[in-house]
């Protein structure tokens, strides 16, 4: 019997009192064949091969110091061994690398004096061990492919991260057999141009450019709204949001795109963060024409007293006057948007307006995602936008939210384009992230496949030496290649 069998399971060191007898499983998962068979032909065609499950199966002896400890070590044996989904099981003779295991199946357990016998047997679902995660700054010189090795003994999809520098009609990230493609720019019968030009492109710094607001859905202007030098929130040390009973009081800001425009995107970064349930506030986001009307908003505001239980409110329109509520959201469940750190999106093109809302991660992925579509078929809702209009505020008397501030206001014209023009697949600041085994591909953190040639494949690295490029360089910079090796 040797104790170092298995190492660990779930991140966990092996129990001392854990004496696996052997370790027995398949010298290849189990293998099925598909064939297809043809009339009038002998035999048939193969098609593919396909893995099955891999088993460890694994008698063991539990070794206690008196026969009273038999029992209760056999009891931290089993909370070693239960969890709900696969963990990581680690071998002793391959130490260097893991399973995805979980146990499956019975667990009978014999006790005798001083000793407890049994056999455990883990399933993996995925049949490969997996070793190092190695992570490279993918450099390309020229024309030369970045040189990769992978020393498993199967093939490997990596996760590929940019961020561009320059704008892009196309770009191509092209492996030894494979390519993903974006963009199908032809130059000789096409001409690409900035068809979202940047009206507002406002950090949160300063405002500077921003003038007061004078009213608000619900409530009152009151206080003024002031940067700590990266967002916008409501002013006064402590903050200060006025006193006003049953109803919305806080600062407002305002401004303008100098110009009216008709088809436009809006995107404002959101940080919602209440720390008390009973705290109650709203972040306002309105779209103004050239007399102030508001012609639509986006909101998130927490008017529960007993939860913290973000809501994602929009409209079209005004608000109780001839507008429409586009949205009403909590998300999947009461409590989705709480400590929310997102972003909120408004565009219009044409008669469809759409609305947008995510939670952003540390690493800049969207989750919690709303997306709501809302198309004016009468044409009510069709004025000029003019200017923006942010808000914070608290509600009555009760304790407001914390922390509510807006930065990185974003305000873009769409413009129409002809049949002969083609718009940028990625823009200067675009971050783009491949992962090229669950085939999620990301643009600022959003799914991304509408510029996606049909006939891209996802990159693999076979066992030994790959090589990987870009079509140009020039365009990236921060790139970078993950990948963890495989073996069967």
């Amino acid at each position: 019997m040797a104790k170092n069998l298995i190492l660990s399971y779930g991140g966990v060191k092996a129990p001392s009192f854990f004496v696996p007898e052997k370790v027995v499983t398949e010298l290849l998962p189990s293998t099925s064949n598909k064939s297809l068979e043809v009339p009038m032909k002998s035999g048939a065609y193969f098609v593919n091969k396909k893995y099955g499950l891999r088993t460890f199966t694994i008698p063991y002896t539990i070794e206690a110091p008196t026969d009273a400890e038999v029992m209760p070590l056999a009891d931290q044996l089993a909370s070693w061994l239960d969890y709900d989904t696969p963990q990581k099981l680690v071998l002793g003779d391959s130490p260097d690398r893991y399973y995805m295991a979980i146990i499956n199946g019975e667990t009978d357990f014999e006790r005798t004096t001083l000793l407890g016998k049994g056999t455990l047997e883990f399933v993996c679902f995925d049949p490969h061990a997996y070793g190092e995660t190695k992570a490279y700054a993918f450099t390309q010189t020229g024309n030369n492919p970045f040189a990769t090795y992978n020393a498993g003994n199967k093939s490997t999809a990596p996760i590929i991260e940019m961020t561009f520098t320059k704008n892009v009609e196309d770009f191509a990230i092209l492996a030894d057999n494979e390519a993903l493609v974006f963009g199908d720019f032809d130059p000789s019968t096409q001409t690409s141009g900035e068809f979202k030009p940047l009206i507002i492109n406002d950090t949160g710094a300063n405002t500077d450019l921003w003038t007061a607001g004078s009213s608000v859905d619900g409530g009152q202007v009151m206080g003024v709204l002031s940067s700590n030098g990266y967002s916008i929130g409501q002013g006064g040390t402590p903050t200060d949001y006025g006193t006003l009973s049953g109803l919305w009081h806080g600062g407002s800001l305002i401004k303008s795109l100098n110009k009216t425009v008709q088809d436009f995107e809006l995107e404002c970064q959101v940080l919602f963060n209440a720390t008390a349930k009973a705290q109650m506030g709203r972040v306002e986001v309105y779209l103004l024409d050239v007399n102030s009307k508001k012609l639509g908003k986006m909101a998130i505001k927490d008017t529960a007293r007993s939860m913290d239980a973000p809501m994602w409110d929009t409209w079209i329109g005004q608000v109780n006057n001839g507008g429409v509520s586009v949205n009403k959201s909590y998300g999947a469940h009461y409590g989705t948007f709480a400590n929310f750190n997102g972003v909120i999106r408004v565009e219009r093109v044409g008669k469809r307006w759409t609305f947008y809302i995510a939670k952003i991660d540390s690493t800049g992925r969207h989750s919690s995602r709303i997306f709501k579509a809302y198309t004016d078929w009468k044409q009510k809702y069709m004025d000029k936008v003019a200017a923006i209009q942010i808000h914070c505020s608290a509600y009555g008397k009760d304790a407001p939210v914390d922390q509510m501030r807006i930065s990185n206001v974003y305000f873009r014209e769409i413009v129409a384009k002809t049949a002969t023009q083609v718009d940028y697949v990625f823009r200067a600041g675009d971050k783009l992230r491949i992962d090229c085994n669950t085939g999620e591909i990301l643009r600022n953190g959003e799914p991304y496949y509408d510029e996606l040639y049909p006939s891209s494949s996802f990159i693999k690295f076979e066992k030994g030496y790959n090589g990987i490029s870009v079509s140009d360089p020039s365009v990236i910079k921060d790139a970078k290649i993950t990948y963890t090796e495989r073996w069967l």
